[in-house]
């Protein structure tokens, strides 16, 4: 599976198209991400004049099947986007915090009914419940096993509610073969209206009659007819090599992943989502990381502390080892944190990038390991641009989105720089 991701307007909206790579019948899957209805910016134009308008506003883009809002209050832009969708789409659910879901469902001429609350996650370890939104993926043929899209809800505390979450994206695609063991692929899509929770679900026809759940060591097992008791075992199977008829039967596709925090959050808060829900769902390393290059707001008197010199996402990125991470606008410090006056700093694109390349030699060396993963790749897009990603990194890129950029040179002056 591929990943396109496409910022949509100048703010910080993105498209995320799941696309197969080659060879498969199955349907993108299209999530937009903090939609903004407005027409195409002619000052982008001017400064930016070798960038291709690919989407020019949100009425040109497809039909998105995921809406989900990050923000925690409604601005403008974002309602008159939501009711443009609203009007036009049939098929769309938008998810987004339960406050900001509740102000939704009392708008006027909306349908309230394609609105899902997304409760924030906590660990599954700890509270023994399951705060996760699941959405089923058609599946791509008649009676086949349908994908799963998990979207989440990671907040940060010490921070107004909203105002620096993050969402953690998940896709698994659906099965392109039969798989000859059962499981179970009930995967409800839980929305809360007026207190109520609402669950649906769809029969799902069964391959092949009831099996027992093989383990880990069963997995390349070949089918046989069921024996009588007290049957002599069976003659060892070939090797694994040697048997290729059989596609996995857990994970048929490799899961893409997803982090999206248009404002900034840090690891620690994202951390045991990492470490639970991604690690249970086999999406590590992170596809994407689409995030700030801001610093963490911090007061004046703090200003002087080491974590205070590197962006936000730079620990983020290292520790889940993110193929790509892409630009955001940054924070809005009128709804930040508690304290007064704090203070940012926003990095530009190529200083990212020196900071991971430092940091990942550093981790190379400590580890005094020959392999060397490929690192993290820094990309800033311009309204219209898109780039198409893999489990094994960015493997296409916008043409006209790898035009000179200006960037400093040693003496502070600015000068035509390639961006890779």
């Amino acid at each position: 599976m591929a990943l396109n991701i496409s910022k949509v307007c100048s703010a910080d909206s993105f498209l995320l198209t799941f696309t197969p790579v080659e060879g498969s019948i199955r349907d993108p899957f299209y999530i937009l991400l903090d939609p903004v209805l407005e027409e195409p910016a002619t000052n982008n134009l001017l400064h930016h004049p070798h960038t291709k308008q690919h989407i020019p506003s949100i009425s040109h883009i497809p039909t998105p099947h995921l809406v989900i809002i990050s923000k925690g209050r409604i601005t403008p832009p974002l309602e008159a986007a939501l009711r443009h969708i609203a009007l036009t789409a049939t098929k769309t659910i938008i998810l987004a915090d339960p406050a900001t879901a509740k102000t939704l469902r009392t708008w006027k001429n909306f349908d309230f009914s394609i609105v899902g609350a997304l409760s924030p996650w906590l660990d599954p370890r700890l509270v023994g419940e399951d705060r996760v939104a699941r959405v089923p993926v058609p599946p791509c043929y008649m009676g086949g096993d349908r994908g799963e899209v998990t979207v989440s809800l990671i907040p940060q505390r010490g921070f107004m509610k909203g105002a620096r979450a993050a969402i953690g994206i998940t896709y698994r695609p659906s099965p392109s073969r039969p798989s000859p063991f059962r499981r179970c692929v009930t995967m409800p899509v839980t929305t809360t209206t007026h207190g109520s929770t609402i669950v649906s679900t769809a029969p799902q026809p069964q391959l092949l009659p009831s099996l027992p759940v093989p383990s880990i060591g069963d997995l390349t097992a070949r089918l046989v007819p069921p024996t009588p008791p007290l049957t002599p075992k069976l003659p060892p199977l070939p090797p694994k090599d040697t048997d290729t008829g059989l596609p996995l039967p857990r994970f048929p596709g490799k899961t893409l992943s997803v982090i999206f925090s248009p404002r900034g959050t840090s690891y620690n808060s994202i951390k045991p989502y990492a470490t639970s829900h991604l690690v249970s769902e086999a999406a590590l390393p992170l596809t994407a990381l689409i995030h700030s290059f801001d610093t963490e707001p911090m007061p004046l008197w703090a200003l002087g502390r080491n974590n205070s010199y590197f962006p936000i996402g730079q620990e983020t990125a290292l520790a889940l080892g993110a193929k790509a991470w892409v630009a955001t606008c940054g924070s809005d410090d009128k709804a930040t944190v508690k304290s007064k006056r704090p203070r940012t700093r926003t990095y530009l694109w190529h200083e990212v990038q020196e900071m991971l390349d430092r940091a990942e030699a550093r981790e190379r060396r400590a580890s005094s390991s020959r392999y060397a993963p490929r690192g993290t790749q820094i990309l800033d897009l311009y309204q219209g641009e898109e780039v198409t990603l893999t489990s094994d990194g960015v493997c296409e890129l916008d043409p006209l989105s790898q035009h000179q950029r200006a960037g400093p040179d040693a003496l502070g002056l600015f000068h035509s720089v390639s961006a890779f």
